[in-house]
């Protein structure tokens, strides 16, 4: 169950892919999609705790869908709907800034998950080293979406880019959860995490 869950946040990546290469899709399907991944994200680790069947493989494959849905998906459509914006492409600076953002998002997206996979050797995390990939995400799909033609979107996706590369410790639940190995605790009360 936990692993189906994990392929609703892949699917949702690859809405962000391909949404805008097809004619009639709205970009709000992909903020949508974004927010359906991140829920995913969510329930297939609560399943899996849950449901007592937490596994390497598991771990691995959460981490690979996060790639998909909140580092490669949001990259190339942010870089799709910024060229979009283009009446007449060309090389020109208003081009090039949307690529070298959007690469840099998904190569420090990439770089981020493989050294989450190794810091943590497929275990729950109690840190994140860096911005968390998913929490990039929840400004760069809407504000591609929402001010595509911006001239500096491509700069807050480079800042997002660098934060998420930081070699920073992030706790777990942002300052407003305590995270352990075994509960969840904030301002709402205990929830056991098993």
């Amino acid at each position: 169950i936990p692993n189906a869950i994990t392929c609703v946040t892949v699917a949702c990546g690859f809405i962000l892919m391909v949404s805008t290469a097809i004619p009639g899709i709205s970009p709000n399907v992909c903020v949508f999609a974004t927010f359906l991944g991140l829920l995913a994200d969510i329930a297939d680790g609560t399943a899996a705790r849950k449901l007592r069947v937490k596994s390497k493989f598991g771990a691995s494959f959460d981490q690979l869908a996060d790639l998909t849905c909140f580092g490669i998906g949001p990259g190339i459509f942010f870089t799709r709907q910024a060229l979009g914006q283009q009446e007449n492409p060309s090389v020109s600076f208003s081009t090039v800034m949307p690529l070298l953002a959007g690469y840099a998002y998904v190569a420090c997206s990439t770089f981020r998950i493989a050294r989450e996979l190794i810091v943590h050797n497929n275990n729950r995390p109690l840190y994140f080293v860096g911005v968390p990939t998913n929490l990039a995400c929840v400004f760069v799909v809407p504000c591609a979406t929402a001010i595509p033609g911006n001239p500096f979107l491509p700069f807050l996706v480079l800042f997002l880019s660098a934060l998420m590369v930081m070699p920073v410790h992030i706790p777990k639940g942002l300052g407003v959860f305590k995270v352990t190995d075994t509960e969840v605790t904030g301002a709402c009360g205990r929830r056991n995490a098993d």
